[in-house]
């Protein structure tokens, strides 16, 4: 899920090969002339709007939270037009013990994506880890809640999902 949302929110246009919105076992690239199940994708969207974050991440088996993450980072690509043609792209740190395990960056002075690398050695423990948001009041598009700016520990922003794509309101 990390490299969907870095995908998604990176300057470039995101590329996805037609059926791959939910998890795709495939040992090679997928065959885009595969049949795609539709309805399977439109049933599974028109439910993502009334699950909470949690119930979507009990579904992992049927590749909701791929699919959320999708639709919601389009969903502001769209709203969001400006900063994904002309805004910068700039990194954020993550200070603290488990720093080296974000990646976050800022697209213009809008959008912040946080994600985690390497969680096998991380075993969940985000320790004094923090990132210092800029000015402003954020909201995780993921799962809504609102974020202050300033210094705000990583576990608290990756509380509810394990990824955060975050917009300046």
């Amino acid at each position: 899920m990390s490299q969907v949302l870095i995908k998604l929110t990176a300057p470039g246009v995101p590329d996805f090969y037609q059926g791959s919105e939910l998890w795709d076992l495939s040992l090679v690239d997928p065959d885009n002339r595969r049949p795609v199940d539709f309805d399977l994708r439109r049933r599974l969207l028109s439910e993502l709007e009334r699950l909470s974050p949690e119930e979507i991440l009990a579904r992992m088996d049927e590749g909701l939270p791929k699919l959320w993450v999708i639709h919601k980072a389009l969903e502001l690509r769209r709203r969001l037009t400006d900063v994904f043609l002309s805004g910068h792209y700039r990194p954020v740190y993550a200070m603290g013990q488990q720093a080296n395990h974000v990646v976050a960056f800022l697209r213009g002075e809008e959008l912040l994506t946080v994600v985690p690398r390497l969680l096998l050695s991380l075993n969940g423990k985000w320790g004094d880890t923090w990132l210092e948001l800029p000015d402003g009041i954020w909201r995780n598009q993921l799962t809504g809640e609102a974020i202050k700016s300033g210094i705000t520990a990583i576990r608290d922003i990756l509380a509810r999902f394990p990824l955060a794509l975050i917009s300046k309101e």
